[in-house]
């Protein structure tokens, strides 16, 4: 199965490069231009987004702080030509899973979508079902930190690890 990612950057040149370059490593991508524009998909289908920063409108770190709001646990990869460090803290603090900054080696992109797919175990949109821990009737789902009891959500944990 093909993995999904959505690109959203206002740049067309960058994300028709980006896209070609992504399908060619076997990726499905869709691309859209703008933050609004990506709400209006449906975010749980896919296994990454790429975003970038400064966009018209909703800016890709208020997307991600939104996204985030919404339960969605898609991994986020920032791609922005904001480059200091309080730019990747903020990256990073909205929910970003990696910061990249522009210019960047398109090898380079590849190889960081790769590890954060790796590492999040991420094949599908949905929760990964393999960090579920049961004990009894009691099930931590340590990546969303709900916990359930008799499979009724009762208690969530907000602050992530």
């Amino acid at each position: 199965m093909q993995q999904r990612i959505l690109l959203v950057d206002d740049d067309k040149n960058i994300s028709e490069i980006l896209e070609f370059n992504l399908k060619s490593e076997g990726f499905q991508v869709d691309s859209v231009y703008s933050a609004e524009e990506a709400l209006k998909k449906p975010i749980r289908e896919y296994q990454l987004l790429l975003l970038d920063v400064m966009m018209g409108g909703m800016s890709g770190y208020k997307l991600a702080e939104q996204l985030r709001k919404e339960k969605k646990s898609v991994p986020i990869i920032f791609l922005t030509a904001k480059d200091t460090e309080n730019d990747m803290l903020t990256g990073f603090s909205v929910g970003g899973d990696d910061y990249i900054s522009k210019p960047f080696s398109i090898k380079e992109v590849i190889a960081r979508i790769k590890a954060v797919l790796k590492r999040t175990g991420n094949v599908s949109g949905e929760e990964s079902t393999g960090n579920l821990i049961t004990i009894g009737a009691l099930t931590l789902d340590l990546n969303t930190k709900e916990v359930l009891l008799q499979s009724e959500k009762n208690c969530t944990y907000e602050n992530r690890i």
